[in-house]
């Protein structure tokens, strides 16, 4: 399997729905550069090449019911696939988890989520806003554990990349 998708974390998702769905996020607080860059990289690489993990869209459904925005479930699904591990890719996870859950700067969910884009297969890059996660010496070790010198990038803009 080719490394062809590349995976959303939660703020990414959140922007990008905001920039597509403004008319849900009108009380919430929305930082209007990401929302516009998390739609130009989207469309940019087209949707189908994106995917969302389940433990981002349990994340997101969570900030959105704290944010007290219903947008209901049909917006959330509607431009990409639902990434899953692949059984062979289940080794790398917990590996990769186990890792990155003894970094006490990182949240548990953005473990896992970092753990599962690791750990794909498919999983080219993912997309964040969170510099915690793209300078993070631990995630980069990790990767390079996991996949060695083919690695995933995890950054806000893969078209910026050389």
């Amino acid at each position: 399997m080719t490394r062809e998708y590349y995976y959303l974390d939660t703020n990414y998702l959140f922007a990008y729905l905001a920039h597509r769905h403004a008319e849900y996020f009108k009380r919430a607080d929305i930082d209007r550069e990401q929302s516009l860059k998390a739609n130009r990289v989207i469309t940019r690489l087209t949707p189908s090449k994106i995917k969302v993990s389940v433990f981002v869209l349990a994340e997101l459904v969570m900030q959105l019911r704290e944010k007290e925005i219903d947008m209901g479930i049909v917006i959330l699904y509607g431009d990409f696939e639902t990434a899953m591990l692949r059984r062979e890719d289940i080794n790398n996870f917990i590996k990769a988890f186990e890792m990155l859950i003894e970094n006490e700067s990182l949240e548990e969910m953005d473990s896992i989520i970092v753990a599962h884009a690791i750990s794909s297969s498919e999983c080219r890059g993912l997309l964040t806003f969170d510099n915690r996660l793209i300078n993070n010496r631990t995630i980069n070790d990790t990767n390079r554990a996991i996949n060695g010198s083919e690695g995933i990038v995890i950054t806000s803009d893969p078209t910026t990349l050389s």
